[in-house]
């Protein structure tokens, strides 16, 4: 049935390359280069070098990318020297374009910035402004800074449509929709490259009709909509050929392979991905051999080889770190984060779906969404303001709006129920456990008064007692799996919200149905955090100890950088005092986890008044044989808990401001018991908030632990 749409996959990835800049390789004209070498060697007229080694450079563009940045990058500095504009754009052009080929988007952002403001100063130089438009846009796209690619884009179609033709338009819209595409937003990617279908099927266009129609195959794909994928496809197959370059040939295989893997047809997938790999290495293709080793990898995770797929991600990671490849970084944190949990390793799980989030929350932030809706709703307003005005329009938008907010409250709602029923899960469970305890209690003391008279019940109690552990032990587990289960069949839901707030947010006009909508998203990341951190108490209560050298100079100052990411106060000052002498041996990551914790607690409730300089002091000091003493002093807002105690308890909230539920005072307090410390708070004689941990010189024997919470 999908013959014929497998096939059209081939060389459906040329498509992106293919619409943001037309042909893959201009033909090189062997006679002008040996005409503009010999200029360069026999002329002595610095000014007419210059000018070779830029044509040098457009000559080798897309052919031979190492010459023409070579080239590019000398006339570049002599044009600079003669301060010639014209040739200064043209040059910088070349260079950022040849970068980009050689996968140094990173390096030729700056370059293209640097000469995009002198070509739009100059009207003369429209078309070079058009093309460094959209080489920086695809660089950022590469770079995943999504919202830089698409302002680019947008100011490119802006300018095409006042002053370039049809054909621009379209390659403009197509160059919009991979953007859309990159951000999965494949409704928006398929507006986009239905618009440039419909400029090209007006030019009649052959070149560039099969890859559009490739384009929004790949769209339904994800879309899961196989049907029409395979229409496009198929089209596609009509109007183009089957001779591909190797670049065309690595996509191709690779789209066939992710169309496999989608449909679950692992075998399939895993040939034609390692044929793309194979390519890739030959070519020495730094971009899709990560592509394609993140894709290996979680065919791998599907086929239960977790060996095999350790390797293709560490592979990709390496690859993609090097490369500033983040938005296929993200991707191997989170199948990485998958792996791991599926084989039970959850302190690496931990670690990676960290990763993740950080990078995620610095990729698709919530800045980012604003930012994207801000530059779209700038572009649309200025081209359909009339359309916009018009009653069926807004009859439309009020239709939708009031859709998505009742999907949105019936979400809400359900996800309330689910945690109102965890609550008293919980509490039952707690009740259970209180009661086991007094059940071992009475029978512990029953024994001891009867032990010499009744040794037949004696053996009875041991048995009933025996009984009891288990069940203990049972409730235990269970307790730790409602959490871990409670938590990830939770995320799936609350995804799906966060999904649905940032496209009503992107689609929505509606100032005050906004004002909900960001009211609902800010809530649901409030929630979606919370959910992490009962992840990572289930996670530090199962997870065995890594004991190694503590370094507390190199953890605070990690949580210090990890802090001031997130946005430290300004008036907010800081101050560590760290003992050379006060070394541990522990596990890093419980030790992190506690400082952590602490000094955002304190930095969370910061005394933000005018009148008070605010401030945190961090000590850490060595106790010699007793291990080490962390210090976390504030003048904040202060405990209103009157039994500090309850501080340490789950879902215990010390202030309003607290946006965790509670949580981040219990998970220090089990981490710190994990490894054989203890936690505590006092107010000093200053009447500042002191919490205190001890650290043992090294972590207690688990016998030891036991001993420590039961008080025996």
């Amino acid at each position: 049935m999908y013959q014929i749409f497998f096939k059209a996959l081939k060389v459906s990835f040329c498509i992106f390359l293919t619409c943001a800049f037309g042909p893959q390789a201009i033909a090189q004209d062997k006679n002008v280069v040996d005409s503009l070498v010999r200029v360069l060697k026999s002329s002595p007229s610095e000014k007419v070098v210059m000018a070779a080694k830029i044509e040098l450079g457009w000559e080798y563009l897309n052919n031979d990318d190492v010459k023409a940045e070579e080239y590019a990058r000398e006339g570049f500095l002599l044009a600079k020297q003669f301060g010639d504009s014209a040739k200064m754009v043209k040059a910088g052009r070349v260079r950022g374009g040849a970068l980009k080929g050689l996968e140094r988007a990173q390096e030729a952002i700056p370059i293209l910035t640097e000469v995009l403001p002198i070509a739009r100063r100059n009207i003369q130089l429209r078309d070079e402004y058009r093309k460094i438009l959209n080489t920086l846009a695809l660089a950022h796209t590469f770079m995943a800074e999504y919202d830089k690619a698409l302002e680019y884009n947008f100011q490119s179609l802006v300018l095409t449509e006042s002053e370039g033709g049809k054909g621009e338009v379209g390659r403009a819209l197509n160059n919009i929709g991979l953007v859309y595409f990159k951000l999965h937003n494949y409704d928006a990617a398929l507006k986009y490259f239905n618009g440039s279908l419909t400029v090209f099927n007006e030019i009649l266009d052959t070149a560039y009709i099969p890859s559009v129609h490739l384009n929004l195959g790949l769209s339904y794909i994800h879309l899961g909509d196989f049907k029409q994928a395979k229409f496009h496809t198929s089209k596609a197959l009509e109007l183009c050929g089957d001779h591909c370059s190797d670049e065309i040939q690595i996509m191709g295989n690779f789209g066939h392979g992710e169309a496999s893997y989608w449909l679950d047809d692992l075998v399939n997938a895993n040939k034609l991905l390692n044929l793309s790999l194979s390519i890739a290495r030959n070519t020495n293709n730094k971009r899709w051999q990560a592509e394609n080793l993140v894709y290996l990898g979680a065919v791998a995770i599907k086929q239960k080889d977790y060996k095999g797929a350790i390797a293709a991600l560490t592979e990709a990671d390496s690859i993609a770190r090097n490369s500033g490849y983040n938005q296929l970084l993200m991707d191997t944190y989170r199948h990485l984060a998958n792996l791991y949990n599926e084989t039970e390793d959850f302190k690496n799980a931990a670690v990676f779906q960290r990763k993740y989030i950080t990078l995620s929350d610095t990729l698709v932030s919530q800045q980012l969404v604003k930012k994207i809706s801000k530059i779209q709703s700038n572009y649309e307003e200025r081209e359909n303001i009339a359309t916009i005005a018009s009653k069926e329009v807004l009859i439309g938008q009020q239709r939708d709006l009031n859709i998505a907010i009742t999907g949105i409250a019936m979400l809400a709602g359900l996800l309330l129920l689910v945690l109102q029923s965890g609550n008293r899960t919980i509490k039952r469970v707690n009740a259970k456990l209180s009661e086991a305890k007094e059940i071992i209690q009475q029978q512990n003391h029953e024994l001891e008064n009867k032990n010499r008279e009744l040794d037949i019940e004696v053996d009875k109690k041991t048995v009933d007692l025996g009984r009891v552990n288990q069940s203990l032990k049972q409730v235990n587990d269970e307790l730790d799996n409602f959490i871990y289960k409670t938590s990830h069949d939770i995320r799936g839901p609350l995804a799906s919200l966060k999904g649905m707030c940032n496209v009503a947010l992107m689609d929505v006009k509606d100032p005050i149905a906004l004002e909900y909508l960001r009211k609902l998203d800010a809530t649901a990341e409030r929630l979606n955090s919370i959910l992490t951190r009962l992840v990572i108490i289930n996670q530090i209560n199962n997870s065995k100890l890594t004991i190694e050298n503590i370094d507390f100079s190199n953890i605070i100052n990690d949580v210090l950088l990890l802090e001031k990411k997130k946005g430290l106060p300004p008036e907010l000052r800081i101050n560590t005092f760290i003992d050379p002498h006060a070394t541990i041996e522990s596990d890093k990551e419980l030790v992190r986890i506690v400082l952590e914790n602490l000094i955002d607690n304190a930095i969370k409730f910061y005394n933000d008044s005018d009148r008070v300089e605010s401030f945190m002091n961090v000590h850490i000091s060595s106790m010699h044989d007793d291990g080490v003493k962390v210090r976390v002093i504030d003048n904040g807002i202060g405990i209103s808990e009157s039994s500090p105690g309850k501080l340490f308890q789950m879902f215990s909230r010390a202030s309003e401001r607290s946006e965790t539920g509670g949580i981040g005072l219990y998970i220090t307090k089990t981490a710190t018991e994990k490894i054989g410390g203890r936690v505590g708070l006092l107010t000093t004689p200053e009447g500042y908030t002191e919490f205190y941990v001890i650290f043992p010189k090294t972590p207690y024997p688990e016998s030891q632990r036991l001993e420590r919470r039961t008080g025996s």
